[in-house]
């Protein structure tokens, strides 16, 4: 039903019809009574302090696919929004669980409240920063996920478990205690060309690759051949204050240069 409204029979608020002829006073109440019957509607918040009291409801008819549902609050100052009668549930979603189809926005929260936890109110997700997501345990952070990627914080282990079946062991990755500077360790890019090889060797900038694992080889069990290959392909510098050894013969193939500095050797024999 339409919003009560001002019509002169009224003397202060819209719902108090002055004193007039019987014609008069029962057409106003009849356009209250039509009101009560179902929430006072119209095109935006009624207006008029006579008009407003605390706990008023009424729906604010913003167009026919929205119609939005209101509480007056008890300091009788402003309206709250309820949700929106023309949608399902209010337009509001269920306890049980549903879709969203829009964004969910929260608070940013702490290690010792975080915005969202799981029944334990110590162990959830919170905004750490700025584009920062920090993970809590315990009201403790143990990571962060931000445009650099995922930090684990303290020393705290990456685990890797074992399968189900087999147990509960794991294998873990952790920094040191202490670090003079940032460290980044690259992963190869492919497989090694032939097996024999690990994962031993990293340049200045941290990138890996894989290299001759050390110690001699046979067959079973045996530890008796040390293996090396037949051509060098690409440029190599002896380190500094080291000594290389090499079963030959060894070709370096042409335009290829290995270089041995003042103070070290290449054996081959």
């Amino acid at each position: 039903m339409v919003r009560v409204n001002a019509t002169g029979k009224e003397s202060s608020s819209n719902f108090s019809p002055d004193n007039g002829t019987g014609q008069q006073v029962r057409t106003a109440l009849k356009d209250i009574l039509e009101s009560l019957r179902t929430f006072n509607s119209d095109t935006g918040d009624p207006s008029g302090a006579a008009n407003l009291a605390a706990y008023q409801m009424h729906i604010n008819e913003v167009s026919n696919t929205s119609q939005i549902l209101k509480i007056r609050n008890k300091a009788n100052d402003d309206f709250i929004e309820i949700g929106d009668v023309a949608q399902t549930n209010l337009g509001m979603l269920l306890k049980a669980g549903g879709v969203m189809t829009g964004v969910l926005g929260t608070s940013t929260g702490s290690t010792s409240a975080p915005s969202f936890h799981f029944g334990n109110t110590g162990t959830g997700f919170y905004k750490k920063g700025t584009n920062q997501i920090g993970l809590v345990a315990n009201q403790a952070e143990i990571s962060f996920l931000d445009q650099n990627g995922l930090t684990v914080n303290n020393q705290k282990e990456i685990r890797f478990s074992e399968q189900t079946g087999n147990g509960t062991n794991y294998v873990a990755v952790k920094s040191p205690s202490a670090l003079a500077g940032n460290l980044t360790l690259t992963l190869p890019t492919a497989n090694p060309s032939v097996a024999g090889y690990a994962l031993i060797s990293t340049d200045t900038s941290g990138t890996l690759s894989w290299g001759v694992a050390g110690g001699a080889v046979g067959g079973g069990t045996d530890q008796v051949f040390w293996e090396n290959g037949q051509a060098v392909t690409t440029n190599y510098a002896i380190t500094n204050g080291k000594n290389a050894g090499s079963f030959g013969p060894i070709t370096i193939n042409s335009g290829v240069t290995v270089t041995v500095g003042s103070g070290e050797t290449w054996s081959v024999v």
